[in-house]
């Protein structure tokens, strides 16, 4: 009897991980525009850094 009740508590319970790790992951596509436009994120804000004045000593506080 213990074993029918473990048998019936642990096929659902595998059941529910074979489909999590079953999921699509991301598409191709997707993830190459993600890169992308991380890239270009951190372009501009290489580029926005440029301009900024320099700072003398950013670890004096007045």
């Amino acid at each position: 009897m213990k074993k029918l009740v473990g048998l019936m508590l642990l096929i659902p319970g595998l059941t529910l991980v074979f489909f999590g790790c079953s999921s699509p992951g991301p598409d191709p596509e997707q993830a190459s525009r993600e890169a992308q436009q991380r890239k270009e994120a951190e372009k501009q804000q290489a580029e926005f850094r440029k301009d900024l004045p320099p700072v003398s000593n950013p670890s004096q506080v007045r």
